[in-house]
């Protein structure tokens, strides 16, 4: 996959950038100059749910992308949850995230879920968190990154009924873990002395008003989309005839496209708004009752010392009866039950799976050529579902990061005939020389000549063909300059 042209639209601001397919360097003088959001707005735009930076909401932008992959030209716009992708042929329109793997598949014809959820760790590297992840963790917000999980689908390994499992494992603690805290709450309490009870609320005016306002809900929000449904059609009926069409009959006869000749709109719009006043008519009932309560319960409680919300909240969780012996008991048996899930996992991804070792071999070599000694990098080939990276720091853990990545992008495209951008964010920080990052680099454009290469940073590093992006300014600025080497 290549980017050819992606575009921005921000208000009245827009920003149109044309990519060199070998290699790119998003360059700016000084800090701050908008490159990191610039390279997770063009992922955005490829439907991943990327947090906006400060001062950017991408949820309220719009986004063009162009794209190659497989040989073929996609054209995508996004702009909130909607997304269409054209592949010359027909234009198809998607709702993120339902449509996230649809539209992935699309894009590499790929459907494998465990391949298609790591894409991006493999792909691309943030400046916060991308450097220092290794095989597991957040690749950026809530995009996690899994190497059991891309060993798995590489090799073509399935353990769905372990890993649903897992996951009611995980559910589970969690609730009881929520069910632990409380006791732990009423226990500081009662340490604190402040097992007082205080006065009931009037029960049954409580319930009541619960009752009309869980009723009122689903009322409220099927009012609001009616509305919303009829403001939409208003203005879509107004844009049809604006645009002056016609549709010519079997006869050849040429009618023009109105709401008084759409089939059907004027009765549905009718319908509609008699719904619409039915529905404003209950809501109003409601919140009649609801206004009366409220001011019923008022005028008791003015004979009453008023409750703080604290002192309601602590009796209310008084009244809860939870053994936190027991649920510490279960919450420990839950964690094993946990280990024992995860260990056998790991152990049907491993077992009879050749991408374990290929990945190995591929990881150990560029470490050694990047002067990583084999007491960090294990000749053990588990090594690569190792957990510990305390023993890894500064340039070394740069380095094996490095080498991870490479290896997934190798063995993702030799296994699926993916070929993956490779985006890098700041690569230089404050404990990796330039020279380091200079030979990674290198051996980028040595091995990975296929692939497009897009690097942000304040250095303009020596690359092969390279296109210089300059970043005068800030994101939207009109005196960037784009250059070719």
């Amino acid at each position: 996959m290549r980017f050819i042209e992606f575009t921005l639209k921000e208000g009245f601001c827009q920003k149109t950038v044309e990519f060199s397919g070998i290699a790119n360097i998003i360059y700016s003088q000084k800090n701050s100059a908008g490159k990191t959001t610039f390279l997770r707005a063009i992922f955005y735009a490829l439907g991943y749910p990327i947090p906006s930076t400060k001062g950017i909401k991408f949820d309220d932008m719009e986004f063009w992308l162009i794209v190659e992959s497989n040989g073929n030209p996609y054209q995508l716009y996004r702009h909130n949850s909607y997304l269409s992708l054209d592949d010359g042929q027909n234009q198809i329109d998607y709702s993120l995230p339902t449509d996230f793997y649809e539209i992935h598949t699309k894009l590499t014809g790929c459907n494998n879920k465990d391949i298609l959820d790591n894409l991006l760790g493999a792909s691309y590297m943030d400046q916060e968190k991308g450097w220092t992840l290794l095989n597991r963790g957040k690749v950026i917000g809530n995009i996690s990154f899994n190497i059991e999980a891309l060993v798995r689908g590489l090799g073509g390994k399935e353990c769905v009924e372990e890993l649903q499992q897992l996951e009611a494992v995980k559910r589970q603690q969690k609730k009881y873990e929520y069910m632990h805290s409380v006791a732990e709450y009423q226990e500081a309490i009662h340490e604190a002395g402040e097992d007082i009870e205080y006065d009931a609320p009037d029960e049954v005016i409580d319930h009541r008003l619960e009752v009309l306002r869980a009723e009122r809900e689903p009322i409220s929000d099927e009012l609001k989309q009616i509305k919303s449904i009829l403001r939409k059609n208003k203005v879509l009926v107004e844009y049809i005839a604006d645009m002056k069409l016609t549709v010519q009959s079997s006869s050849g006869e040429e009618i023009p496209v109105t709401k008084d000749t759409l089939v059907g709109f004027t009765d549905n719009n009718e319908l509609l708004t008699a719904r619409r006043e039915m529905l404003a008519a209950e809501l109003e009932n409601i919140n009649r009752q609801i206004a009366s309560l409220e001011k019923q319960k008022g005028k008791e409680e003015q004979l009453f010392n008023v409750q703080t919300a604290i002192e309601a909240f602590d009796s209310d969780i008084k009244k809860i009866s939870v053994d936190a012996i027991a649920t510490q008991r279960i919450i420990d048996q839950l964690k094993r039950e946990r280990q024992k899930l995860q260990e056998r996992i790991r152990s049907m991804t491993k077992q009879d799976n050749g991408v374990v070792l290929e990945l190995h071999n591929c990881i150990s070599a560029y470490a050694k050529e990047l002067d990583v000694s084999e007491t960090y990098v294990s000749p053990n080939k588990d090594y690569i579902f190792t957990n510990d990276l305390k023993s890894l720091s500064g340039t070394i853990l740069h380095k094996i990061v490095f080498s991870f990545k490479l290896a997934y992008i190798k063995l993702i495209k030799k296994k699926t005939g993916i070929i993956l951008p490779i985006v890098w964010d700041s690569p230089t920080g404050r404990e990796v020389m330039h020279s380091t990052v200079e030979k990674m680099l290198k051996i980028v454009q040595r091995d990975f000549s296929d692939h497009q290469l897009i690097v942000a940073s304040i250095y303009d590093y020596d690359l092969r063909d390279k296109k210089t992006i300059e970043f005068k300014d800030r994101l939207f600025s009109s005196t960037d300059i784009m250059s070719v080497n």
